[in-house]
């Protein structure tokens, strides 16, 4: 089917406003299998937006949206083609769901980023397009969010082929358990469901590669706000996952760095100049009660206690830095 230029329906223009990085097309209808929205559903769970963002999904992108549209027929679907070179885009304009369209490949997290700009509800819902997620567990976790500020799946049977991948989930878990001192069970799993207006305000924080997950789970905790954990049942992937273990590890990694100096700078800093005054202090006693004849303080020791000093109070300045960055987002809260 081809494409076809629309307005958009919430500014008018006939180009993408403001935060939209790509065409908007609207496209054509569900199967016969599709069920009419019961009386209970609208009243509990109606208005909300199921953003899937997809990259190179052409195998798997139908049975999801089908899927979708079963168990979720009184919800806007926006589709985000993320620079797709195979029939991505071909394939969700066939259903009745909003396709916005990346020129290029930008990222998972830039796709879910024109998706929040584009949903017109508050509630919204992230959904893979690889056929992993079950679109049933949309609904308690949408009824889960009626009592916290991001709703995560907890996926209670996630397994991958390449013990890699399992070991560096593991440390990546461990490593951000250990730098925010909260206990999340799952940090990355796709499925999950926020405020459009919560989650758009800190937008320019999250990252527009797969480490969004990642990254919107630590900011969420670092603010103060409820997260709470739905379980959910992973499937085997519809087509080839275009995630790289060590590339997107490595990634991620960084970046939690850079978000727990960004909010507790001195969780980074303390530890290693304690550790190294204390072992300038050790060495210097050492030298003290082992040489024959003293000739005062230990260069080595001096160097390696002064060093210490030094980073606790670089990470004091940056703290201090960092608290006035973070003004501005708990001003707006």
């Amino acid at each position: 089917m081809p494409a076809r230029a629309v307005r958009d329906p919430r500014t008018g223009d006939s180009a993408p406003s403001a935060g939209f990085a790509g065409a908007i097309e609207f496209g054509g209808s569900f199967g016969t299998g599709a069920a009419l929205p019961s009386e209970d559903i609208l009243t509990t769970v109606s208005g909300y937006t199921i953003v899937v963002p997809a990259f190179n999904e052409e195998s798997g992108l139908p049975s999801v949206l089908e899927e979708l549209g079963r168990a979720c027929p009184e919800a806007e679907i926006v589709v985000v083609d993320d620079g797709s070179t195979d029939g991505t885009g071909n394939v969700a304009r066939e259903f009745p769901v909003t396709v916005v369209v990346h020129p290029v490949n930008r990222g998972y997290g830039a796709a879910l980023k024109t998706g929040i700009a584009q949903a017109k509800h508050d509630r919204v819902v992230f959904f893979d397009a690889d056929g992993q997620h079950d679109p049933a567990r949309i609904r308690p976790m949408l009824e889960a969010l009626g009592s916290a500020d991001l709703v995560i799946g907890e996926r209670s049977n996630y397994s991958r082929k390449s013990p890699l991948h399992w070991l560096g989930r593991r440390f990546l878990t461990w490593f951000i358990h250990f730098l925010t001192r909260l206990d999340l069970r799952d940090i990355n799993c796709g499925l999950r469901a926020t405020h459009r207006e919560l989650i758009h305000r800190y937008v320019n924080l999250l990252p527009d590669g797969f480490s969004f997950s990642t990254t919107s789970t630590v900011v969420f905790a670092k603010f103060g706000h409820r997260l709470t954990f739905v379980p959910v049942e992973v499937r085997r992937r519809i087509g080839t996952s275009s995630v790289r273990l060590l590339r997107d590890g490595y990634n991620t990694l960084l970046l939690v760095i850079r978000l727990i100096a960004l909010f507790d700078s001195l969780r980074i800093f303390v530890p290693p100049a304690f550790a190294l005054m204390a072992l300038g202090i050790v060495y210097g006693t050492f030298k003290y009660l082992t040489l024959p004849l003293y000739t005062g303080l230990s260069v080595g020791a001096l160097s390696l206690f002064l060093t210490g000093v030094l980073v606790f109070l670089l990470g004091v300045v940056c703290d201090q830095i960092a608290a006035l960055r973070l003004e501005r987002y708990r001003d707006n809260g």
